[in-house]
């Protein structure tokens, strides 16, 4: 009875742990309105997509890592290559969650990508 209830309960805890939550995001890449999603997974990996609004067609894909609490170390790419690298910085600000950062793209330039949603 005790092996069946201690299964049970980390089943049950896998199953809550393992559970990926996604969270929707607006903001700007280089000043340009952008929507965004990223999907925070339990073994510290991030995915994602933003698009920019006026252009819902060109999407770019995102993905990552999250070892570091406040921290994401995003690879940025479009049509399946790669266009930039960086890392996104959380914050704080007027009761809101914001993620930003310098990707530093495959051409040499720099874009500042900023993610916004409610607490």
């Amino acid at each position: 009875m005790t092996k069946t209830i201690f299964l049970a309960v980390a089943f049950i805890f896998c199953g809550v742990t393992l559970k990926a939550q996604t969270q929707y995001y607006s903001g700007t890449s280089d000043g340009d309105a952008i929507e965004a999603t990223l999907t925070w997974k339990a073994d510290e990996t991030v995915s994602g997509v933003y698009y920019f609004t006026p252009n819902t067609s060109r999407v770019y894909k995102l993905s990552g890592t999250n070892y570091v609490q406040g921290e994401i170390e995003v690879v940025e790419s479009f049509n399946g290559k790669r266009t930039g690298s960086g890392t996104l910085y959380k914050t704080l600000k007027k009761g809101r969650i914001v993620w930003s950062g310098y990707l530093n793209n495959s051409s040499g330039t720099q874009s500042y990508l900023y993610l916004t949603r409610s607490r």
